[in-house]
């Protein structure tokens, strides 16, 4: 691998600032473009592209949170080619027709990533999990 295990954390770092800023192109621009992920609304055992696939839902939290923000909490070198991040994905939460949420109310949501990079320092694969209890919680407030 051409990058050393401190670039892969600041390229993890870079991406993640991209989400906060809901920067898609640049969250994007740091995948290789064949890299694939597993994101929770695609179901535990789907991996779906980058390009054309999870990019769909970067794309749509500004549009149902306009407000939310991504911190990362720690990055962890991992072996070899690997990150693990440890970010909190937050912002108030607008009425939502099927009542999980109340107007405005802020929602913090814990996330772990998993991000693998190819020899050339673009991520390669992204795993995304997050603590559902919250959103459980949410819904369980207002029924």
């Amino acid at each position: 691998m051409k990058e050393n295990a401190m670039d892969l954390k600041k390229i993890a770092q870079k991406f993640f600032a991209a989400y906060d800023a809901h920067d898609v192109p640049g969250m994007v621009a740091l995948c290789a473009n064949d890299a694939k992920g597993r994101y929770v609304p695609y179901g535990r055992e789907s991996v779906a592209p980058i390009r054309g696939g999870i990019d769909a839902i970067w794309r749509a939290f500004p549009q149902a949170v306009p407000e939310f923000r991504v911190e990362v909490v720690e990055l962890i070198l991992a072996e070899a080619n690997t990150v693990v991040a440890q970010t909190v994905m937050s912002g108030p939460i607008p009425p939502d027709p099927l009542g999980i949420s109340k107007k405005g109310e802020a929602v913090a949501i814990p996330h772990a990533f998993i991000l693998r990079f190819a020899a050339d320092g673009k991520i390669s694969r992204l795993d995304a999990y997050w603590d559902n209890a919250v959103l459980n919680g949410l819904m369980k407030s207002v029924l």
